[in-house]
């Protein structure tokens, strides 16, 4: 846990979270979890004055305390979720940012909630591409999120409805309270792909065991996820010397708290339920995999290789066949293929905001920049160099980024998408009236 913090900066981060949790939490937490942070905060007052007596060196500060830290931020941040469980994530965030003093970008005032809120959610809601997420609250997002299971019949799947339940609400208590990459948008990712699931060839495609395990891998593909990208992990990790993988950083966090959940406590391993280790395999497979696949690093490699074997695969249904196009084109029958295939429409899915109406893909977007501007923040307060493309500028900066991001990742990927599943076809048009719009308003 050696840094190149001084051992007064690291005892500052553990007195800020300690403060943190007695000065907001401490009255709104239930009587456990009150003991709990009553124990925190005197082993911080026994490591202040074991350090300030000399009792502890600066080396065992480290390397002794550092596993409390990170103990306290994990508490701090499953406590959040069980207080504002059922408050939605617009709301926590709002109420957060006051809390710390946070400026909001004025983008975040423009945010159009005025949906009507169902007090049942029925499967033509759940179907819907431009379902308003963000009048929802965690709570309801997670009973929403069993109810994909529920609508999509798999018979063939023995996991306890309850177990699911359970592993359902866990994953949400292991969202942050950010703008952006929260549970909202984790069930965003997971009922498009149900969508997209339903409403197209896909159904035929993949099997059961597969597509529940991608909608699964959508639930938990940001867990713990903190607002920052990979490239703000990578920088502190260098400045604080801290030995860290540079590839894929946060979504191999996301898959590692995804499994521990599962190691953790008996009653979330639904892996147990499955008929033999073929397919608990299978299911591991694809949630790695799918989780993985979110890596925007890995964008252009996916798409070059999706736009090649779509081609393929038409070029075999016009009738085009020999040995390359057979090798090249989709089959159901390889396994291999129906991995691919979900790990595209993962993927595709995490970034398919412009796929909605413009207001809702406004939502999103402001909610988006709002983080980004957040990072740049934090980068400036870390002392690394702060990415200067993420600061929010003004309205034209802003709808030129819009632009270029949906011409140039989000339209080709759903026009592929489009190309193999017809029926989908609708969500890159609604990408090219979003393009219009966004124009337009550039031009005023």
């Amino acid at each position: 846990m050696q840094t190149n913090r001084s051992a007064e900066e690291y005892l500052s981060l553990i007195e800020k979270q300690i403060q943190f949790l007695e000065q907001y939490y401490l009255k709104s937490a239930d009587e456990t979890d009150t003991q709990i942070i009553q124990k925190f905060i005197k082993v911080y007052k026994y490591i202040d004055e074991a350090y300030k007596s000399s009792f502890i060196s600066e080396e065992a500060l480290f390397q002794t305390y550092g596993f409390f830290y990170q103990t306290t931020k994990k508490f701090t941040r499953k406590l959040e979720n069980k207080i504002y469980y059922e408050k939605t994530d617009y709301e926590a965030t709002l109420e957060k940012f006051e809390r710390l003093q946070i400026k909001l970008i004025p983008l975040y005032k423009e945010l159009i909630l005025d949906a009507q809120k169902l007090q049942r959610m029925d499967l033509d809601t759940l179907l819907d591409s431009n379902m308003v997420h963000h009048v929802y609250t965690k709570k309801e997002l997670g009973q929403f999120s069993l109810q994909l299971f529920d609508f999509l019949n798999l018979d063939t799947i023995k996991v306890p409805k309850n177990v699911l339940s359970e592993l359902i609400t866990e994953i949400v208590m292991n969202y942050n309270v950010v703008p952006y990459h929260n549970f909202t948008h984790a069930f965003q990712l997971s009922q498009l792909l149900f969508s997209c699931y339903m409403k197209s060839d896909l159904k035929k495609f993949c099997n059961q065991l597969e597509i529940f395990s991608a909608i699964l891998a959508g639930l938990g593909h940001d867990l713990n996820h903190k607002g920052v990208n990979n490239m703000y992990k990578i920088k502190k990790s260098k400045k604080f010397n801290v030995l860290t993988s540079e590839i894929a950083v946060l979504e191999n966090m996301h898959c590692a708290t995804f499994f521990n959940i599962i190691q953790l406590n008996r009653q979330h391993d639904f892996f147990q339920y499955m008929t033999n280790d073929e397919e608990r395999n299978l299911a591991k497979r694809l949630i790695i995999t799918s989780i993985l696949a979110t890596d925007m690093s890995k964008h252009n490699k996916l798409l070059a290789k999706f736009q090649k074997r779509v081609e393929c695969s038409k070029q075999f249904e016009q009738g085009e066949k020999n040995e390359l196009i057979d090798m090249q084109r989709f089959s159901n029958e390889r396994l291999e293929d129906r991995i691919f295939i979900l790990n595209i429409m993962v993927h595709a899915c995490d970034i398919s905001n412009p796929t909605m109406k413009f207001d809702n893909y406004m939502n999103w977007s402001y909610l988006l920049t709002q983080e980004f501007n957040d990072q740049t923040i934090k980068e400036a307060r870390v002392g690394v160099d702060i990415t200067g493309f993420l600061i929010y500028k003004d309205k034209p900066t802003y709808y030129g980024g819009q632009i270029f991001f949906s011409k140039t990742f989000v339209f080709p990927l759903w026009f592929q998408i489009g190309e193999m599943y017809p029926e989908l076809k609708y969500l890159s048009e609604e990408i090219n009236k979003n393009l219009e719009i966004l124009q337009q308003k550039l031009k005023q």
